[in-house]
């Protein structure tokens, strides 16, 4: 399941069903700049933070800056979700 709704600082998403340790690494890679999908420069230029945290069931991904759920979510699909290796 992928949940991603607007906050007051940007964008928070919940995600279960997947490993947590692939979702970090992918989250990780992409705050290096090392993104293993087609990261949009202009949108990761909004972008101020990324933070996530995991419990037994789910991953929350918290992004802080200047962007919206809209714009996100296809992003965050295709390249955490869709971009299985």
């Amino acid at each position: 399941m992928f949940q991603i709704n607007n906050t007051a600082q940007g964008v928070n998403a919940v995600l279960t069903g997947f490993k947590s340790q692939e979702l970090e690494k992918k989250i990780q890679d992409c705050q290096d700049g090392n993104c293993s999908c087609e990261c949009d420069p202009e949108i990761m230029s909004k972008i101020e933070d990324i933070s996530f945290s995991s419990s037994a069931d789910s991953v929350t991904i918290n992004v802080k800056g200047n962007i919206d759920a809209q714009t996100l979510a296809p992003l965050m699909q295709e390249c955490l979700i869709d971009n299985k290796e």
